[in-house]
């Protein structure tokens, strides 16, 4: 091999070893012995009652969560409720949380922990416990997560308390909710296809369309009035009818902040045991750049003839449990799900060239 040759291939076996070496210092080895033993936030347990907010600093943005009378909601969102497993979480692993060994108390070296809350782009996650009056119960800066410091599945986290320069790895993961959204839950109904006897469209045309169940037992849902010489698409009829299924949000809004215009596109969906769900359906941009802001209102209506499945409650609890969660609010939708709220007959059929 030439002289030329040999180094190459040294600076290769080279390279190849520091990788390696860098690898075993990187990776995450159980922990199998600690040097202190001490609660992240000691007296917080006592104290959790007088928690009125958290406050959620990441990346440059704020997320408010405040408790008000009517349970915890997120300011960002007009108030939105916060499903409450998730402070619950949280609380859990500050009370529950402990201090395993002390780490570096120099700031420039923060961010290899993510510790460095100061910083605009950091990841690092800074929680802030304050009673009503605003005075600060506790405080501390999680950060990067160190996985299978345990073993498989078990992780723990790097952390600072209050302003103090000293870092920390605690034995656990803390999962801090970043986004206003992360707070909540994004599930707004889940209304099942096979439960919807009929769907209403009133899609701003001056036309309304209909699709409907013959009978409680029927398993299909069909298109009336079906111009001659053309077939209802037996996909998109389903798709329709299965809109309130798994529906979620991708943001939210106070009802009042969306203009709703009074001829609205609406859609009207009832189901087999007389729940009704009514949406009005606003609009903003067009083509690939549009968003569907949706608010819907629950009431009773007329169950279809028949026996009740066993277990069903009544129309009126149903409507009593989804109100809340939708009385008041806007939802923005995925175009996915919103579009089917302003089909019109022609969309609901079949190309006429496809018509048998």
């Amino acid at each position: 091999m030439s002289p030329k040759g040999v180094l190459v291939l040294a600076t290769l076996t080279l390279g190849a070893v520091a990788l390696a070496a860098h690898a075993v210092m990187q990776r995450d080895l159980p922990i199998t012995s600690v040097a202190v033993d001490e609660p992240l936030l000691p007296g917080l347990a006592e104290r959790l009652a007088e928690v009125a907010t958290i406050a959620v600093t990441t990346e440059g943005r704020k997320t408010t969560v405040r408790r008000t009378e009517r349970g915890w909601v997120v300011e960002e969102l007009d108030g939105f409720p916060v499903d409450p497993t998730k402070v619950q979480s949280l609380a859990r692993s500050l009370v529950t949380a402990r201090l395993l060994e002390p780490k570096t108390d120099r700031p420039e070296r923060w961010a290899r922990l993510e510790l460095d809350a100061d910083n605009a782009k950091s990841r690092a996650r800074s929680v802030v416990l304050e009673d009503a009056q605003g005075r600060a119960i506790a405080s501390v800066v999680v950060g990067k997560t160190r996985y299978g410091a345990f073993g498989p599945g078990r992780g723990a986290v790097y952390v600072r308390r209050g302003d103090e320069p000293r870092a920390w790895l605690a034995d656990r993961r803390i999962e801090v909710p970043a986004e206003p959204l992360d707070w909540v839950d994004r599930q707004i109904l889940d209304i099942p296809r096979e439960a919807i006897a009929s769907v209403t469209l009133r899609p701003g045309t001056g036309e309304e369309v209909v699709i409907a169940k013959p009978s409680r037992e029927a398993q299909e849902l069909v298109l009336d009035q079906v111009p001659g010489g053309r077939a209802a698409d037996k996909d998109k009829v389903e798709r329709l009818a299965s809109t309130l299924s798994g529906l979620s949000l991708q943001d939210v809004r106070a009802a009042g902040e969306v203009p709703f215009a009074q001829d609205a596109p609406r859609a009207r969906f009832a189901t087999v045991d007389g729940v009704v769900v009514e949406a009005v359906v606003h609009k903003e941009g067009e083509g690939d750049d549009a968003s569907f802001w949706v608010r819907f209102a629950a009431q009773t209506g007329e169950p279809l003839p028949g026996q009740p499945a066993e277990g069903t409650k009544p129309a009126a609890e149903q409507v009593a449990q989804l109100a809340p969660r939708l009385d008041g609010w806007a939802f923005k939708l995925s175009r996915w799900s919103a579009e089917r709220l302003v089909w019109t007959r022609d969309d609901l059929l079949q190309p006429a060239d496809k018509t048998s």
